[in-house]
């Protein structure tokens, strides 16, 4: 079981993730604060899954005869849980109104990391169950497996399994896990401890669940120290304009990345001040994607082409360029495409006005409630 003293680093370290970090640094112990500090900085690497794996170590370390949820609680989750999904009328529908209220103040906490709150309420629920319940087969196992690689990125093992059935399944659990990864790996992980393993097996779950992302991450650190700006890399990578030529060279040349394939580049004005491009990038070896983005200033936005690495970005970027003013340095030939050379301002940028005439010619505004 976990001791006491485990507990509390994991309590302190759950606190500061949620900003709290207070609480940390007012411990009176110097080893168990300098454990706590080392156990926050592998947990800021990838917050979701340390308090997933929080919520199933916890409930895998719990003995059978512990007390279950009420009945009141359990509605009150399911509740909760419909209304993160978008179904608010179940709550709004309860008559009784001190549930009703319940429900809706568990609602407020639950939508501050609605992840983490489903992730809990599966390591709840399972750790209600008795220790004799059926364990997951062989097959089932396999299964998982084989869902957890190809969401990592790895099609390979999938497309590999000759059991054309047990193919079939895992296909068809992939296309599930896809809408939730994250959701996926926390029940992965409770299921595998239904049968109370030890601690130091759910540990080693957790820690096999590495994301591309966080694979390209750590591989970076070597070459480009600190290229990748954003700590929560599951969706995209955020990365700096400084030096993102080299960096794509080296996404593309990396035999374990292997990025051959720009499949679409494009731009945004994301507010603030600020510009946004974005890259969709594909490797045909490895089958996996990754989106990389660069945001820069509205008064600089300069971000270096990429176009010699891969060809076909020369039309993306002239097209960003012309709908958003982006300027690619080191483009060959960096000039509109959709517009005429001579035409003024920028019409994807929100603070765009449409000119009233181009060489004399009016301009119509096509719809109406413009201004």
């Amino acid at each position: 079981m976990t001791s006491e003293r485990d507990k509390l680093i994991s309590e302190l370290v759950l606190k500061a993730l949620d900003g709290d970090l207070d609480s940390l640094n007012a411990v009176e112990d110097r080893v168990l604060r300098a454990k706590a500090k080392a156990a926050l900085v592998k947990a800021k690497k990838d917050p979701k899954a340390y308090k997933a794996q929080f919520s199933a170590v916890e409930s895998s370390t719990e003995k059978s005869g512990q007390k279950e949820l009420t009945e009141a609680e359990k509605k009150i989750s399911e509740l909760v849980l419909k209304a993160l999904d978008g179904d608010l009328d179940s709550l709004n529908a309860v008559e009784d109104r001190v549930l009703r209220s319940k429900a809706k103040a568990a609602l407020m906490k639950a939508k501050k990391d609605p992840e983490a709150y489903k992730a809990q309420f599966l390591a709840v629920e399972s750790s209600t169950e008795k220790l004799g319940q059926k364990k997951l087969t062989e097959s089932e196992k396999k299964i998982s497996e084989l869902v957890l690689k190809a969401l990592d990125g790895d099609l390979d093992s999938l497309n590999a399994v000759e059991d054309r059935v047990l193919r079939s399944k895992a296909k068809a659990a992939l296309v599930k896990a896809k809408k939730d990864p994250s959701g996926y790996k926390a029940q992965f992980l409770t299921s595998a401890n239904t049968d109370l393993n030890p601690i130091i097996e759910a540990k080693k779950t957790v820690a096999k669940i590495e994301t591309l992302n966080s694979k390209i991450k750590k591989l970076s650190m070597i070459s480009f120290p600190g290229i990748i700006l954003n700590d929560d890399d599951e969706l995209f990578l955020q990365v700096s304009p400084v030096n993102w030529y080299s960096f794509a060279g080296w996404l593309k040349s990396e035999p374990s990345l292997a990025f051959d394939s720009l499949q679409c580049q494009t731009g945004f004005d994301v507010g603030d001040e600020h510009l946004e491009a974005r890259y969709n990038l594909h490797s045909m070896s490895h089958d996996h994607y990754t989106e990389i983005r660069i945001r820069v200033s509205r008064k600089e936005p300069c971000i270096p082409s990429v176009e010699k690495v891969w060809r076909i970005a020369d039309w993306f970027e002239r097209e960003t360029y012309d709908m958003l003013g982006i300027d690619f340095s080191g483009h060959r030939d960096l000039r509109r495409i959709l517009l005429p050379e001579d035409w003024e301002g920028w019409p994807l940028r929100k603070d765009y006005k449409v000119q009233e005439t181009y060489h004399g010619i009016v301009i119509p505004k096509m719809k109406e409630g413009w201004e």
